[in-house]
């Protein structure tokens, strides 16, 4: 007869509450993990387009004249309408190759000046040159 030992049943129910309590820790802890792995796999995605979109401000510029004028990441010569994208060391690129660059690095391509929030913003008069006749339009 079991009802003569209930003592038995009480320690059986210590170790269904041990077990319990260990698989709801361990799920919780499971799930806690999933949670902060999710965060620090968009974090980075976000961070690019936030470094990307607030501290450079790239500039569409259209082209009228540039002669032998090349982007110094996929060497291919700017053409009319060509959307160019000008840093604060006043070097150009094509906006998509300079884009993908600064992805990867964020260094100017041609003269690996570092890029940061401060030195981001060029001033509009900086960017004319005499050799080149642009028209500016912000990046929206």
């Amino acid at each position: 007869r079991l009802d003569s030992f209930p003592h038995l049943f009480a320690f059986q129910d210590l170790f269904l509450n041990i077990y319990m309590g260990i698989f709801g820790t361990g799920i919780f802890v499971f799930i806690l993990s999933l949670i902060f792995c999710c965060c620090f796999i968009r974090y980075p995605n976000k961070m690019n387009v936030l470094i990307l979109s607030a501290t450079l401000n790239l500039f569409i510029l259209s082209i009228h004249l540039l002669s032998q004028q090349t982007c110094a990441v996929c060497l291919e010569d700017f053409r009319i309408r060509d959307e160019i994208g000008m840093l604060p060391c006043q070097h150009g690129f094509h906006k998509r190759c300079l884009v993908k660059w600064l992805e990867v690095r964020c260094v100017c391509p041609m003269c690996n000046k570092p890029l940061s929030a401060r030195n981001t913003v060029p001033l509009l008069h900086n960017i004319y040159s005499p050799h080149l006749a642009l028209d500016l339009m912000p990046i929206q």
